[in-house]
């Protein structure tokens, strides 16, 4: 695959981390932190709070520190090292009680590229009395999206900031085409320098209607196809748990139906089960 393909495939020059100033939303961060050092990346950070805004940013994620945690700056180094490293770094605070609204407010004035969003799992009538933050936002906006649910480790260790993406998972299904999927699983492996990755696809459907993505051979990379009937969400779900996959990758065209609109689309409907961080690519 060629350079250009591979920018096209995951392009983050801008990357965007809203937060909630809680542990359920670090992991969330060190996945954007990696991504932003990587991609030499302007990295924005936003909280939205309720009452009146403040002045200070303690309670804001701890870039230094965790550069530091991974060896890649002193303990005391000065907040210009960051900068040194290719990432600019920006922290915002919103004055709001509606945070949906503030973030696409932000957006729409401050495009992004890629979005990383902790996300909580909930399911039957705790949809309904949840905000999910994460999925409404996404949904707004025609950005990549980095979903990490809570409680899970992701494909990059909090601790040294080493990637350990292994096994991707990508479902091919006719509409919409699981192409930009692949490209961007791709993009992010090389961006990662993953020496060996197993890229697994599933379909859920008639081997006549499985697409076949064009798949770049690398040494070290492996790919392997599943083909079964059954609901899809199911399938994507069921295979994420047996092959263990680190990330799942998916092309998403949002809600198509008054269905969609009330149990979620197939991505939030995977988000919602699944073990690992999801990409949604929009198309």
């Amino acid at each position: 695959m060629s350079s250009n393909a591979v920018a096209s495939g995951f392009s983050c020059k801008k990357i965007f981390h809203p937060t909630d100033f809680t542990e359920d939303s670090h992991i969330a961060f060190v996945h954007a932190l990696k991504l932003a050092l990587l991609a030499q990346a302007e990295f924005s950070i936003m909280h939205v709070d309720p009452t009146v805004t403040r002045k200070d940013f303690e309670d804001f994620p701890k870039v230094r520190p965790t550069l530091a945690r991974w060896g890649m700056l002193a303990d005391n180094a000065p907040k210009q090292a960051v900068a040194e490293l290719g990432v600019a770094v920006r922290k915002i605070r919103a004055f709001s009680d509606n945070p949906v609204q503030a973030i696409l407010d932000r957006l729409a004035l401050h495009p992004t590229e890629l979005i990383v969003l902790s996300t909580h799992q909930y399911d039957g009538m705790s949809r309904w009395t949840h905000q999910l933050v994460a999925e409404t936002v996404a949904r707004a906006g025609t950005a990549k999206t980095l979903f990490v649910p809570t409680h899970v480790d992701g494909f990059i260790a909090k601790d040294s900031g080493t990637a350990r993406l292994r096994k991707v998972l990508i479902p091919l299904a006719p509409v919409p085409s699981p192409q930009p999927a692949l490209d961007a699983a791709v993009a992010l492996a090389l961006m990662l320098d993953c020496k060996q990755v197993a890229f697994h696809f599933v379909h859920a459907g008639s081997e006549a209607d499985c697409p076949t993505p064009a798949i770049p051979q690398r040494p070290g990379w492996t790919s392997n196809s599943v083909v079964g009937s059954g609901p899809p969400v199911d399938w994507i779900l069921a295979s994420g748990a047996e092959f263990d996959v680190d990330l799942i990758v998916m092309t998403t065209q949002g809600h198509n139906s008054l269905s969609d609109s009330l149990r979620g689309s197939v991505t939030e409907r995977v988000l919602h089960g699944a073990r690992c961080p999801v990409l949604s690519i929009p198309v």
